[in-house]
């Protein structure tokens, strides 16, 4: 069912927080001291929300919480939303239920050592699998913010006629924040084979984008990341340069949890 809006929306969203992913990997076993995302990829990042008052929501893994706890903490000070993003960035949806289970658990254990309780959900690496959902409704969360199909290995950077996706109700009772492929910056910037590497190309394409989405008053999701979008001068202002667009355009720019209240 498509929800009548009086303005379109633009759900912001940052994943991924220091050496989780590369823990599991087996690249890594501990926090890296030099870490640029760390410490230029997220400072910058919350200088840019700041600057245009936003809030937005950061899914973090139960394993970067643990050690990060400076970073959680400053996002909690500033506002913004934190959900969980499984443990070490494992591929969730490959995952067995059990082990599944305990990822969940235990991310939730380590948030709530930070003080967060969170109500949202997004798997590492993107697809939440045959047992996401039942977990997460067992363990008390109100939305998931993750999909159904695998990144492809070339996306889409003609806007066409996209124009937002809608908000889904799952049979275990969690709201479904959608999202596409090609919103991602590390799909267009790294993971594609046919992604948009320049900045401009892809504040050009995300604009146009938005301009679809305003003319309908439509839905949209943007995923970035502290390590691709953060530390780079020039992507950091592709993405002002999406948020001013955004803005202009009238969007109500929020962090996930805004964006499922009341529906």
């Amino acid at each position: 069912m498509t929800r009548k809006r009086e303005k379109p929306v633009l759900c912001l969203t940052f994943d991924n927080m220091g050496e989780a992913h590369n823990v599991f990997l087996g690249k890594s076993a501990t926090p890296d001291p030099a870490d640029t995302a760390i410490l230029v990829g997220f400072p910058n990042i919350l200088s840019l929300l700041a600057k245009y008052d936003l809030q937005a929501t950061f899914f973090v893994e139960g394993w970067s919480a643990l050690h990060y706890g400076d970073v959680v903490e400053s996002l909690q000070r500033s506002g913004h939303e934190i959900g969980l993003h499984g443990w070490i960035h494992e591929i969730f949806a490959g995952l067995p239920e059990r082990t599944a289970r305990q990822y969940v658990n235990d991310g939730l254990q380590t948030l709530k050592l930070r003080g967060v309780r969170p109500d949202g959900f997004r798997a590492p690496g993107g697809k939440i699998g045959p047992f996401g959902l039942q977990i997460l409704a067992e363990n008390g969360f109100s939305y998931d913010s993750s999909v159904d199909t695998a990144m492809p290995d070339k996306t889409t950077t003609d806007p066409g006629d996209y124009a937002g996706d809608e908000l889904t109700r799952s049979q275990q009772g969690l709201i479904r924040i959608p999202w596409q492929w090609f919103m991602i910056d590390a799909v267009q910037y790294m993971l594609a084979e046919n992604g948009l590497r320049n900045p401009d190309d892809l504040a050009a394409f995300w604009s146009k984008i938005l301009s679809n989405v305003a003319d309908r008053r439509g839905f949209v999701t943007m995923i970035n990341h502290a390590h691709v979008t953060g530390v780079d001068a020039a992507r950091l202002a592709a993405l002002e340069k999406v948020i001013a667009h955004a803005l202009d355009l009238g969007f109500e720019i929020m962090p996930c949890r805004q964006a499922v209240d009341g529906y």
